[in-house]
């Protein structure tokens, strides 16, 4: 009995460490993907609202802590760290898959028409065209029919020659733009679901062998 009381003992610990191990490759995973998700919201901030770069801001940063305090939980096998790490994990995935969910049904793309017509009305094309890459509202023609010059925004580096005028409008590729920008938001927002919900699964199960290793060790 006494043999098979530790061949079933090193077999946990076996388990244990194998879990602990991909915990921690997880949480730096998620750890990487909170901080990617920063650098994304940051570089696309002038398209959203301010409301939602803060709430996204919030969000990650907050992801971002908890995925390393995984990491330090589990590296410590620290019974309290790591049912913290998971409780707050949980708290984190519940409101992200409620809103989510209400985002794929209620969020209507962006028109990318109403915003390059206002651009257009308000003689204020340039930085659509260079980030873009597009010119006028369906094509360089829409300048031509008004008798004007094309812009230099037109062109690639700006150079003013055919072979690097933009040829599609501004209306087509700012409207591409936000169908992918919400496309892309989706991808990332369960992306880091599924891996908070891998997390915190983990960190249930670290936390009970790590109590389950204190218990033994009282012994």
């Amino acid at each position: 009995m006494r043999l098979d009381n530790v061949f079933r003992s090193n077999k946990m610990g076996c388990a244990t460490t194998s879990v602990k191990i991909t915990s921690i490759v997880l949480n730096a995973v998620l750890g990487f993907l909170a901080a990617g998700a920063i650098g994304w919201i940051a570089y696309n901030a002038d398209t959203e609202t301010e409301e939602f770069v803060i709430a996204a801001y919030i969000a990650c940063s907050i992801i971002l802590v908890f995925a390393l305090l995984g990491i330090f939980a589990a590296i410590r096998e620290s019974v309290v760290l790591t049912a913290t790490s998971a409780v707050f994990l949980l708290i984190l995935a519940i409101p992200q898959i409620v809103s989510t969910c209400l985002f794929l049904h209620e969020f209507d793309v962006k028109s990318g028409r109403e915003m390059v017509e206002v651009a257009w009305q308000a003689n204020n094309m340039d930085a659509l065209q260079q980030k873009h890459e597009c010119c006028g509202q369906s094509s360089a023609q829409d300048y031509i029919h008004l008798s004007q010059l094309i812009p230099p925004s037109c062109y690639a580096d700006l150079q003013q020659t055919p072979d690097h005028l933009y040829l599609d409008g501004c209306i087509e590729k700012v409207q591409s733009f936000y169908e992918s920008d919400k496309l892309r938001f989706i991808i990332v927002s369960w992306v880091l679901v599924a891996f908070e919900l891998i997390c915190l699964a983990l960190a249930v199960f670290l936390a009970i062998s790590f109590k389950n290793k204190q218990r033994r060790m009282e012994f």
